[in-house]
């Protein structure tokens, strides 16, 4: 919780950002504040750092969902569907001009057993700092029990 209060004042500094110049450490602390929002349970901060227009494929290989209300509709479901989700950065988050890739593992707890996912996500920012399009990079056979 203090670390996404950390994360999202951090966010808040930058939008909106029309005269500013979009910068690593920006996009950077976005990614960590939609880490540390899923790890909250905080849906309304996730869907926050997206677009009205944003597109979301996660995983990348099924629909995409399109618009705010939709992608945080799709991540309500994902944090009801499990009794415990934490979404941790795992290395080191690249950043570059309008795009960031980052590593994260999203440890869930589901009737009993934990599970967890690596991941990497791309995301892409329009010049306010908001996500336009987030790209999750991983399958169903990347999935593990854990203890």
């Amino acid at each position: 919780p203090a670390q996404v209060g950390e994360a999202l004042q951090v966010l808040l500094q930058i939008q909106p950002m029309s005269t500013n110049e979009l910068t690593t450490d920006q996009m950077k602390a976005v990614v960590v504040a939609y880490a540390a929002a899923h790890s909250a349970g905080d849906i309304d901060a996730i869907a926050a750092i997206f677009a009205e227009d944003a597109v979301v494929a996660d995983p990348v290989d099924k629909p995409a969902f399109v618009g705010r209300a939709a992608v945080r509709e799709f991540f309500a479901g994902t944090h009801e569907f499990a009794e415990s989700l934490e979404l941790v950065v795992t290395g080191p988050i690249r950043a570059v001009d309008h795009f960031a890739a980052a590593p994260l593992r999203a440890i869930t707890s589901m009737g009993g057993a934990k599970f967890a996912v690596d991941i990497i996500d791309v995301f892409t920012f329009n010049d306010d700092g908001l996500v336009t399009e987030m790209k999750a990079y991983w399958t169903a056979t990347d999935i593990a029990q854990i203890d």
